[in-house]
Formats: structure tokens, sequence, C-alpha cells
């Protein structure tokens, strides 16, 4: 190849180069056809807040308390006296009727000293008739004595009226007639003093009397415990002793019951009732049960002992219900659920549970008023369905967030909107799920 055909090929191609070079500045420079050189950055669009407003309802939820189940009358049966059975008409599970008899006690001891009682009532009130008669002897001398007294006396008198007559009456006769009549009187006064004496001794035998016939009476009531009867109708859930079984009233023997007696025709409901529970108890209301022995029924009750304080080691208010039981389905000593109602007396302020957030620093809502955000703290109350009580500083139609969310800052602006039932249900399963999680 000649010097010249080499040069003009290395000229084209620096000319081509040049151009490529060329273009590409160009295109580099220039901007496309319909659009910005400097495009504005684009507003972020911020989605409105659903919001419920406060709702001012009156608390009425139920919650369940394990119960008990139990007799209405509960009575061990004991012996009173000594002896031993000599019958017994009952056994477990027998039904008994008021008065029935149940067990006679023989105690032959307890006869005897019947008789010595009876022995000893009639002595005394011998002795008794004994002292009435003295007492009437003594009564009758003081009569004969006083009558006497009364004679001398007026022959005294006369013999006084016809001494003044001189030379009728000796003086001797006048002077003896003194004398009897001062001897009748310090009989007489003698007589009252007897007659004070055997009254005295009337009054202590008719004392005795009472107090033997006391004696008496005591192991006659002793006698009749002999028979034990059924004390009202019921059941007999136990019996410990058997016919020829010895019977005592010492601790060691009388600790087990001879027999119990139950009344199961109505029951007792024993249930304690947590402290938030008992603001609206009223005695009278019906309140629903159910046992684990019929599943799927349920049994009625009614509040009929509240104990109207509070147990300081549960914080909880023992209440009794009376549960009829005729015919007898229910026994005594079932566990029970019972339903029992928790209300206010008053309203209060409730919002849906996804409402009230809890954090580090505790339970709060979101409170939107005019498009400003504020944070209230709250206090969580009971829960009535999907809607829980919230106790701060709120009225009923505050505007307040579905969602309680740390994301809405307190004073920022944000606008809002209503949320509707379904908004609210879902927020609220989605809390719960949450929460589950």
């Amino acid at each position: 190849m000649s010097k010249k055909l080499k040069h003009i090929i290395v000229t084209l191609a620096g000319f081509c180069c040049s151009s490529l070079i060329l273009h590409s500045c160009g295109n580099s420079a220039k901007p496309e056809v319909g659009t910005n050189p400097n495009p504005a950055p684009q507003e972020k669009t911020q989605e409105a807040v659903l919001v419920v407003p406060a709702q001012l309802r009156q608390l009425r939820n139920q919650i369940d308390v394990p119960g008990e189940l139990l007799a209405y009358q509960d009575v061990p049966i004991h012996a009173k006296v000594e002896g031993f059975i000599s019958w017994i008409g009952v056994d477990r599970g027998s039904w008994v009727k008021t008065g029935q008899k149940m067990i006679i006690i023989s105690c032959p001891e307890l006869l005897e000293k019947i008789d010595e009682a009876n022995a000893k009532v009639s002595a005394a009130e011998a002795v008794v008739t004994r002292a009435v008669s003295t007492l009437q002897n003594e009564k009758a001398k003081l009569l004969e004595e006083q009558a006497k007294l009364d004679s001398d006396q007026l022959t005294y008198t006369r013999l006084v009226e016809a001494a003044k007559t001189p030379g009728a009456i000796a003086q001797n006769d006048v002077d003896t007639a003194e004398k009897t009549v001062e001897g009748d009187r310090g009989r007489v006064q003698a007589g009252n003093a007897a007659i004070s004496a055997a009254g005295a001794v009337v009054v202590a035998e008719q004392r005795n009397v009472v107090a033997a016939q006391r004696v008496l009476n005591s192991l006659r009531a002793m006698r009749s415990y002999l028979t034990i009867e059924a004390p009202f109708d019921g059941v007999i859930s136990a019996r410990n002793v058997h016919e020829g079984s010895i019977v005592a009233v010492d601790a060691a023997r009388s600790a087990t019951p001879l027999v119990r007696v139950q009344q199961i025709s109505l029951l007792r409901l024993v249930a304690a009732i947590p402290e938030d529970a008992v603001g609206n108890l009223h005695e009278g209301d019906k309140i629903a049960f159910t046992v684990p022995a019929f599943p799927g029924k349920k049994f009625e009750g009614t509040v009929a002992r509240p104990a109207f304080a509070l147990d300081p080691s549960t914080r909880t208010m023992p209440v009794e219900l009376n549960v009829p039981n005729v015919p007898r389905v229910l026994d005594p000593g079932m566990f029970c659920n019972v339903e029992w109602t928790v209300s206010r007396p008053y309203k209060t302020i409730f919002l849906p549970g996804s409402a009230v957030g809890t954090d580090l620093v505790g339970s709060f809502v979101i409170r939107i008023v005019d498009g400003v955000v504020q944070r209230v703290p709250v206090k969580k109350g009971d829960s009535m369905g999907d809607s829980i009580e919230v106790i701060g500083d709120l009225k009923a139609g505050d505007e307040v967030a579905v969602k309680a969310t740390n994301e809405l800052k307190d004073g920022s602006r944000v606008t809002v909107k209503l949320a509707n039932t379904d908004q609210v249900r879902q927020a609220n399963s989605k809390g719960e799920k949450a929460g589950g999680e």
C-alpha cells in the first residue's frame, strides 16, 4: 500500500470518531421534547385517621364466678346422754319428716336417777307439809294467847275502875291482874316470833322442793333425749352407729355424729364475688348458673344473704343464693358456674377495644380535636362486648382514633374520617390477633 492511500484511510477514521463524539455530546446536552429539565419533588398525601365518638353507656356485663351448692340446713346429730343404741330406724339415704323417730338410746342409770329424784321431791314436799302444819299450830296458839290477853286486859281494866272506890277491891287483886296481863303479852310476842320462825322454815322447805323438782325436770328432759327425732324434713346423708353401739357425751366419742341430716329441698349457693363486681348488688336478684352434671341446662337462684363485707385475704364478698330443689335435681357439694351480672348504677365512657393502647407509660387513647392529636391517659375498666370501659379525661362525643398508636404524635395535625361498623370491627379483630400473637 502506498503512503498516499494510508494517509487517506487515517484521515477518514479520525473524521468518523470526531462525528461520533460530537453526536453523543449533543444528545446528553439536549433535553427530550415534552420533559421538564428540573422536575419538582412530589408531595406525599396523608391518609385520613379513622375515628369513633366516645359513647356514654351503662355497664351491664356477665362474668363467670365459681360457686358451690350446700344444703340449706346441715345438722350433725350427737347424743346428749350416755348409753347404748337400742334401736335405729334410719340409714344413709333415708328420707325423714320433722319429729320422726330416728334413734332410741337405752340408759338404765338415768331411769334410776329419775326415781331417786322423784323420791327426793316427795320427801321435800312432806317436810313442807309438816312445816306448814307447825306454822298453823303456832298461829292457833297465838290466837288463844291473844284471846286470853284480851280477856285479862278487860278484867284488869275493870279492877282498876273498881279500885277507885275505897274498899271495893283489894289492891292485891289489881296487882295480880296487872301481872297476868303482862304475862299474856309476853306469850303473844313469843307466839308471833314462833310464827315467823315457822314461816321461814316453810319458805326454806318450799325452796328445797323447787330445787328437787328442777333436778327431776332436768332428768326427765334428759330422758327425752333418749329418743332422737328428725329436726326437719330432709335426708340422712351419713350414719356412723348401729344397734348396740355405745354413745357418750365426752369429746373423744362425740367428735363423730350418730347421723347427719340435710335439708335439700332448698339449697344454698355460695359464691365469692370479686370486689369490682358487687357495685350494684341487690337482694332478690335472679342469677343463672350451670353445673357440670347437667351440661347445657341452666338453673336459677335468688340473692338472699350477701355478706356486705369483703374478705380481706381474697378481696371478694361471700354471697348466698337460695336455690329451690323440688323436685330434687341438684345435690349438696356440687360445684357450679355462676353467671354473675356486673353493672353500674351510673353511665360511663365506652370505646372500641382497639382505641385503647398500652405502652411503657400506661394506657392511653388518641383524641383528635379540630384536627390536632391529643394523647389522653386513661384507665381500663370492664369490657362489654367489643367495647371497653375507660376512665379518664373524656366525655361523650369526643372523637377518638379507632387505632391507638404512638405513630400519632401529640400535637400533630391530621385529617379525620368517621369509621363505619365494619372498619371498627376490623380494627378490633386486628388488635385481638396482634394480642394473640
